[in-house]
């Protein structure tokens, strides 16, 4: 089996599995009676959200964070953008929807958490298409990944208290170390334990299977999600539909303002394509297990239906990518 065309392969018709994925999981979940198997499917949640996360944990390369003090500028608007005024603009747009369209509040918290939650290391695959500045895109996901242990609970706490929501932040906690500390010292160790048995060449042979089987699990988590939430669903279609508004304009806004914001700031195109794609693109397999394993099934189709939104609009900014590096005053080399 050829790892690198099963990983491009997933990579290529994501979009395609993510609807797939919501659209079986919706046929299942109107003919079964999940209510009656809810402890079975608590523990199938969970068992494919570490199965999803860990893998991206084991091509973390964490070492190279010692890099970050060098470049403080872009690190500091990547890290600003994606953990900060990301959450800010959602919670804008949400008030702004709100104004004409009902926002319910566990609908609301989901939106956000889909902003709130760190970068994707998908985004360090777009940054090298992009022929961004690779070493800064992995920085900046290795310390969202950290951040995101203290940044996300507080985050929920504030949005939880401002929709009435009660949500224990000690949950909160102990669901970040399930979803993302746990793997993340999973991922080292069997990152080091393939190194130390068959070398650094031995681990970029088997390296393109990590990420394919984290696709395949957020494939998973995307059909579990929409099979419990089937019949929510299609009871309150509109619920769908208006989650989706605030995503589009999210992504329109986010990628407008760091493109005006870089320029003027004077960071240059590589950099800022590492910063675009590592602030923008979110990790919407870690949102949606920390809203599956807080016991919030609503909270958990925002980040469930991102993907939909993400994809085309992230791929789409790279297909500008030779008209963004002229705007940033570089040449694009002829090949």
């Amino acid at each position: 089996m050829n790892l690198v065309k099963l990983k491009n392969h997933l990579d290529k018709f994501l979009p395609l599995y993510v609807v797939v994925s919501m659209a079986l999981g919706f046929y299942a979940g109107l003919h079964i009676n999940v209510n009656a198997h809810k402890n079975t499917f608590h523990w199938l949640n969970l068992i494919v959200v570490i199965a999803m996360i860990y893998p991206m944990m084991v091509n973390l390369r964490l070492a190279e964070m010692k890099n970050s003090a060098r470049q403080w500028k872009p690190l500091s608007v990547a890290l600003l953008m994606g953990l900060l005024i990301a959450p800010l603009v959602m919670y804008g747009l949400i008030y702004l929807v709100g104004l004409f369209l009902p926002i319910s509040p566990k609908l609301a918290l989901g939106l956000l958490l889909a902003v709130v939650v760190p970068c994707s290391s998908m985004s360090i695959a777009y940054t090298g298409l992009s022929d961004g500045n690779l070493e800064l895109a992995t920085i900046i996901v290795a310390i969202s990944f950290l951040l995101a242990i203290v940044v996300v609970p507080l985050w929920l706490k504030v949005f939880a208290s401002t929709y009435h929501i009660n949500i224990s932040i000690w949950l909160l906690v102990l669901t970040i170390i399930e979803v993302i500390i746990v793997p993340l010292i999973l991922g080292i160790g069997t990152r080091s334990m393939i190194v130390k048995k068959s070398g650094e060449e031995g681990f970029l042979k088997i390296k393109p299977l990590f990420p394919s089987i984290s696709l395949i699990g957020m494939y998973l988590i995307v059909f579990l999600i929409f099979m419990e939430k089937a019949k929510l669903i299609a009871e309150k279609p509109i619920v769908v539909a208006i989650a989706l508004l605030p995503i589009v304009l999210y992504y329109l806004i986010a990628l407008v303002f760091l493109t005006l914001l870089n320029k003027g700031i004077k960071i240059g195109y590589k950099e800022h394509m590492a910063i675009t794609f590592t602030s923008v693109g979110k990790n919407e397999g870690t949102a949606m297990a920390i809203a599956m394993a807080a016991g919030m099934g609503l909270m958990a189709i925002p980040p469930a239906i991102v993907p939909i939104i993400q994809i085309p609009m992230l791929v789409g900014y790279l297909k500008l990518s030779k008209s963004i590096k002229n705007y940033f005053g570089e040449k694009t080399a002829k090949k």
